[in-house]
């Protein structure tokens, strides 16, 4: 895939860009109280027309994640909240449909930063920094109905369980990520 390939891809999308919806939205204002971070494939630039926007939350009293995203965005089409475990912390999930995008709110009582969507979109976010091209053969497989850690460990030549490898190579220097990158 070339740059004039992956520019036409962006055009398919034909929805606004996602942080012109976040700001419309004020999903980072109105989320503040829960430190907010957005993650996912739009701003690594790996988006996909059928990628959402996603936003990491936290806090301890997960009801009132849930009373201020219902109260705020429970009119929005397609809205839905639920509530699973995930690597053993209760998760809190709010859902829904705007401005074209489908948008995920995620919360749990781990610190954001020390999320394991937080911490992949970190490391992934580094390794797109160091190359830049690494963008194209990751939208490949995410064309092919790739997940993200999964195209990324596949690319980087990981073994075992993509989301734990990925997780192994947040704690590598940029140097130790650069030889791993060329030796793909």
């Amino acid at each position: 895939m070339n740059s004039q390939h992956l520019a036409h891809h962006d055009l398919n999308l034909m929805r606004p860009n996602f942080a012109s919806v976040i700001e419309e939205l004020s999903l980072l204002t109105v989320l503040h109280e829960f430190t907010p971070r957005v993650i996912g494939t739009p701003p690594l630039g790996i988006d996909i027309a059928t990628s959402d926007i996603d936003i990491a939350c936290s806090t301890d009293d997960l009801a009132r994640f849930q009373c201020v995203t219902t109260d705020r965005f429970g009119e929005c089409d397609r809205f839905q909240f639920r509530q699973i475990n995930i690597q053993n912390h209760k998760t809190f999930i709010a859902q829904f449909h705007a401005h074209d995008w489908d948008i995920e709110l995620f919360c749990q009582s781990v610190p954001t930063d020390r999320q394991w969507g937080v911490r992949h979109f970190i490391v992934e976010q580094r390794l797109i920094a160091i190359d830049p091209n690494l963008k194209f053969a990751i939208l490949v497989l995410k064309q092919q109905g790739m997940k993200t850690e999964p195209a990324f460990a596949n690319v980087l030549n990981l073994i075992g369980d993509p989301y734990q490898a990925m997780l192994k190579l947040e704690n590598m220097d940029d140097d130790d990520l650069k030889q791993l990158l060329d030796k793909r």
